[in-house]
């Protein structure tokens, strides 16, 4: 990647919004806080916002404050910036709330993504599928400002570096990941503190509504495909919020034999989320893509407006095609 035109772009403009996608997790958390670090070392100003709200499992990640939630953003701030970046996601529907404000902004604009899918959001484009998590670009990006990280921006790298490669465990994780995680933790990044609130602060309703979405696992299509569903209702029954879903895909997809999985979330009547997980070369993006979603080629998802057994049969009738000679 060439970077060499920030440097000039961050010297011209002063006034910084970044923003990423909706839902956001650590990657997307991650690669806000750490630009809004490169940038502030050179003495301009960012502001990196949230979508939604923080995810608790990620509050720690931001002691002093930087990310400004939804409901805070004022008006004078869009008014004063004078450049806005997107962070770890390139389509309109994932920026959300945010996508007509970004579509009405009309100064400076740039995307610093590794996704494979992508819109026309920016007149400039830090955009490579390389890298298995954006983090590794904001921390290139960093560098070519001069920046070396101090231990907060260094823990917010690694929790993105971590998080997207399933704590190296993907099977697209490179060499290259694992010389940053150990400069990363030169620079004062702490693995066992980061895994510990992450992964082991779980709540009463994350464990039950898990039960939950295992007791409705169903192989499909011959046992190539296997998903679950978690209804509206749960939410109430079990005493769970939808932030309590995030990772629920990983309980699924690890059914022997298959090559999709699946989790299908109703968050509010009517409005679905999915999750996909592809093996042995099966493309879930290009799949999520038909319904206006992305990602990568073995991690997408999409929204779907309608119900999760709606969702569900529409779902399992376009992997019926992409699987047909094994069906």
């Amino acid at each position: 990647m060439d970077w060499s035109p920030l440097k000039h772009l961050v010297e011209t403009h002063r006034n910084w919004i970044l923003l990423s996608h909706a839902k956001p997790d650590g990657d997307a958390i991650g690669s806000l806080l750490g630009l809004a670090a490169a940038i502030r070392s050179t003495g301009a100003m960012a502001t990196p916002i949230l979508e939604g709200g923080l995810p608790s499992r990620y509050r720690f990640m931001d002691p002093n404050g930087w990310l400004v939630l939804r409901d805070n953003v004022s008006q004078d701030l869009w008014t004063n910036a004078d450049a806005l970046a997107v962070v770890d996601t390139g389509t309109w529907n994932q920026l959300g709330h945010w996508a007509e404000k970004v579509r009405a902004f009309p100064r400076f604009k740039m995307v610093i993504d590794h996704h494979f899918t992508q819109d026309a959001i920016a007149s400039v484009n830090f955009i490579t599928t390389d890298p298995e998590a954006n983090c590794r670009l904001i921390y290139e990006a960093g560098r070519s400002l001069g920046f070396v990280p101090d231990a907060l921006a260094a823990q917010a790298l690694y929790i993105g570096l971590a998080t997207d490669t399933g704590w190296f465990r993907h099977g697209n994780t490179k060499p290259e990941s694992f010389g940053l995680a150990f400069e990363l933790v030169n620079l004062g990044a702490n693995p066992t503190l980061i895994y510990r609130e992450i992964y082991e602060r779980s709540s009463l309703g994350k464990l039950r509504l898990s039960g939950r979405l295992l007791s409705r696992v169903s192989p499909h299509l011959n046992g190539q495909v296997v998903g679950s569903e978690i209804l509206f209702g749960d939410w109430a029954d079990i005493g769970a919020i939808p932030e309590d879903a995030e990772d629920l895909i990983d309980l699924v997809r690890v059914l022997e034999g298959t090559r999709v999985g699946f989790v299908l979330v109703e968050r509010n009547p009517g409005e679905t989320r999915g999750s996909l997980r592809g093996r042995d070369g099966f493309d879930v993006a290009a799949l999520a893509q038909t319904f206006g979603g992305g990602g990568h080629k073995a991690a997408a998802g999409f929204s779907f407006h309608g119900s999760a057994q709606e969702a569900k049969g529409l779902l399992l009738e376009r992997l019926r095609e992409r699987l047909a000679p094994n069906t």
